[in-house]
């Protein structure tokens, strides 16, 4: 769903990226993911970091030599989440740290502690755009996921950050992060009309990850989805602004092949099993530990170093690691089987495969 930039800026510099992406080399990272703690004040159903209860969370000081080590490399936007990361006492100055350095900063938050004093500093900060996960257009279905009692809370931190933003005059956009699960998809029609209301000016619809299988919709279920949710929802999303085109009402696809592969999880569609992906030249996850990974969906994988103990972000962006995991991306057969979930970038990588077919062999 994420794409990297503006795609069109890639045109620019193409003979760059071609290069790098021929000799396996670091391109820029443009959009990098820091997810600053693992600390969460909610139990949501799709998720384990409350189950794991990892206390880590990065340093100050830490990210002070993460921000100019992305400066100096070129990074654009930068992306804060967690865990929770309104749980942090200094994420401010965390934001205004990256901001500082000229990079747009976006945000994740599931919106429960968006206090009026936290709308009205976040609404100073330096942030760009702030999603904020709501997972139903009533409180039953998004409780179910996410705990009794969050939806009026959630909501209420939506309409307070819209407020906040009015009474600065400032032009702030307002995400809404949907999961859909089985328990929840026949609630979301009026999700559009919902949002809206609440001052969101963007939806973006995520199936749920789920690999044992107790909250990924099934064939009958996205059949359903299909023709039941996704045509009122998409008619009103598009004609509210919040999406930019009638497919994204459609995340689990449309055709029968399609089907097959969302009702397994296989969220990319088979996507790339026929491309590679080109983010590993572009992009990187950062966890609370230090860790640094291609993406988020990889980060139950081996890391490919660690901004800690391996001398910064830079030392290891520009590693052999990471140089040998581009190298594996362009082999056919090759890529981590969780690819095959991934539903991010996907139309930053069909654009990237068409502007560098030329320069996809690695050498």
């Amino acid at each position: 769903m994420a794409d990297i930039l503006n795609l069109a800026e890639f045109s620019e510099t193409r003979s760059e990226i071609g290069a790098a992406v021929s000799q396996c080399a670091p391109y820029i990272p443009l959009y990098v993911k820091i997810k600053l703690t693992w600390l969460c004040n909610l139990r949501c159903a799709m998720c384990n970091v409350w189950r794991v209860r990892k206390k880590s969370q990065l340093t100050f000081p830490v990210l002070q030599g993460v921000a100019a080590d992305l400066a100096e490399l070129g990074t654009r936007k930068i992306h804060l989440s967690g865990g929770e990361v309104l749980l942090l006492p200094n994420i401010i100055e965390i934001i205004d740290l990256f901001a500082g350095y000229g990079m747009q900063v976006n945000l994740t938050t599931n919106g429960t502690l968006l206090t009026q004093e936290m709308a009205d500093r976040l609404v100073a900060s330096g942030v760009h755009n702030i999603s904020i996960s709501l997972d139903g257009a009533t409180r039953a279905g998004h409780d179910r996921l996410r705990g009794q009692d969050n939806w009026k809370r959630t909501t209420r931190g939506i309409r307070t950050l819209r407020r906040a933003a009015k009474h600065a005059r400032r032009k702030l956009h307002i995400r809404v992060n949907t999961v859909i699960t089985r328990h929840n998809y026949l609630d979301l029609a009026a999700l559009p009309e919902t949002i809206h209301q609440l001052g969101a000016d963007r939806l973006t619809l995520i199936p749920v990850d789920d690999p044992g299988d107790q909250l990924r919709l099934n064939k009958i279920r996205i059949n359903h989805f299909n023709a039941e949710v996704a045509p009122y929802l998409g008619e009103i999303a598009l004609a509210l602004g919040l999406i930019s085109q009638v497919a994204e009402a459609y995340p689990f696809g449309t055709r029968s092949e399609e089907i097959e592969q969302s009702k397994r999880g296989n969220y990319a569609l088979g996507f790339y099993r026929q491309q590679p992906c080109y983010v590993p030249w572009l992009h990187a996850l950062i966890t609370p530990r230090g860790r640094v990974y291609p993406c988020c969906m990889l980060r139950s994988s081996p890391p490919i170093g660690n901004i800690i103990t391996d001398g910064g972000f830079r030392e290891v962006w520009t590693g052999a690691a990471y140089g040998q995991f581009r190298r594996q991306m362009l082999l056919p057969g090759q890529q981590p089987a969780l690819c095959l979930a991934c539903d991010d970038f996907i139309e930053t990588n069909k654009y990237l495969h068409e502007l560098l077919q030329p320069a996809q062999a690695p050498r």
